[in-house]
């Protein structure tokens, strides 16, 4: 199966297709992309969680990037320690075994790649021209109304064989 057909299995088999009329392109388009990159460049058995929405969320431990341009957005994953470390060895077969600093930067070099991934197909569709900004971690951040973010929160969460990423994507001011 390629991963046109694995991407099209793995979205029947969530309810993407249903809450599909009330997300907007934008998002749709990063839940594919994301997709298709977790099983090019992690793993190929993974499945989609019920995708959510909601007006806060707490990120335990925060990897995250702006997507600066028209539409702005912040983009996200989150997870526990242990399903993340194994998500950063997955991704980057460098031995990361621990939550530690190179564990980190593989995330974020994941989220980069996904996201600078992302911009460069909307602009070869001729959709909108975007910009990422510096890629960073935190521990226990807090997206809410009090944020300079603005609408719905996404929630998309990926199962793979060690747990589960919730990758976060939102508009921006």
């Amino acid at each position: 199966m390629n991963s046109q057909e694995l991407l099209e299995t793995i979205l029947k088999n969530s309810n993407y297709e249903s809450i599909m009329s009330s997300i907007n392109e934008f998002t749709r388009e990063y839940i594919k992309k994301l997709i298709i990159d977790i099983i090019l460049y992690v793993d190929a058995n993974i499945s989609l969680g019920d995708i959510k929405f909601c007006d806060h969320y707490h990120l335990e431990h925060e990897v995250s990037q702006e997507i600066v341009g028209v539409p702005s957005a912040y983009s996200a994953l989150d997870g526990n320690a242990k399903v993340l470390t194994a998500f950063a060895e997955s991704y980057s077969k460098l031995g990361i075994a621990e939550f530690d600093s190179l564990c980190k930067e593989a995330l974020l070099d994941f989220l980069n790649l996904h996201n600078g991934l992302f911009v460069v197909d909307l602009s070869d569709q001729n959709v909108c021209e975007l910009s990422l900004g510096v890629p960073k971690q935190s521990e226990n951040y807090h997206i809410d109304n009090n944020s300079d973010l603005e609408g719905r929160i996404t929630l998309i969460p990926i199962t793979f064989s060690y747990g589960v990423i919730t990758f976060i994507l939102l508009k921006t001011a």
